[in-house]
């Protein structure tokens, strides 16, 4: 019911905020909703006084509740002209002034000269380039790490090769294993002798 102009914020409030940790802007709404709700509560609570100690019938309620909003309407449209007076006390105490610094703003008061500004720039551009030399570098590596991960292959596979030529090679050297190729041998030179044998009697 009390006129309050919208929080709008800006450098000023936010500049009080840092300092106060509140904004004038802030203030002056709470200050409002706080006189609204008093005077609410207080009309309210002579409108249920009213009810309790009067006998009123339904249409006298009625009447009475329509009065004591009414009054309620009336004590905060007339409450603006106080709260104004008061707005102005409140940005005259939380006004900062142009010269006063924050302490997290100090830092400012020393202002860089053109030599600074060129290292800073060297040191960012020196920055740059190791960092643009460590991604080079990342990347051999992992052509690198690729490239031997591959040679772990071929190796696993010539290990594997090898295992088996040396089985190979003690079965052979097997005894069992050897009177049977030797017995299959003769077999077929035998049987390689026979036929051409046989192939020189048709001859004849």
């Amino acid at each position: 019911m009390i006129k309050t102009k919208p929080w709008t914020g800006g450098t000023d409030e936010e500049y009080e905020t840092q300092h106060f940790g509140f904004g004038a802007q802030r203030l002056k709404i709470a200050v409002r909703q706080m006189v609204e709700q008093k005077i609410t509560n207080g009309v309210k609570g002579m409108e249920s006084y009213l009810q309790e100690s009067l006998d009123l019938n339904e249409t006298d309620k009625v009447t009475l509740t329509k009065s004591c909003d009414k009054l309620i309407r009336l004590y905060c449209e007339r409450a603006g002209p106080s709260l104004g007076v008061i707005d102005e006390e409140i940005e005259r105490m939380l006004k900062i002034p142009q010269n006063v610094l924050l302490p997290e703003d100090e830092v400012q008061i020393e202002q860089t000269t053109d030599s600074e500004f060129e290292t800073l720039k060297e040191e960012v551009a020196s920055l740059r380039r190791r960092i643009e030399r460590g991604a080079l570098m990342e990347a051999l590596l992992s052509a690198e790490e690729e490239e031997l991960a591959s040679l772990e292959k071929v190796c696993e596979t010539a290990k594997k090769d090898m295992e088996a030529i040396d089985l190979l090679c003690k079965s052979a050297d097997n005894g069992d294993s050897l009177k049977v190729v030797q017995s299959e041998t003769q077999f077929l030179c035998a049987s390689a002798s026979f036929i051409k044998k046989q192939n020189n009697l048709f001859d004849q």
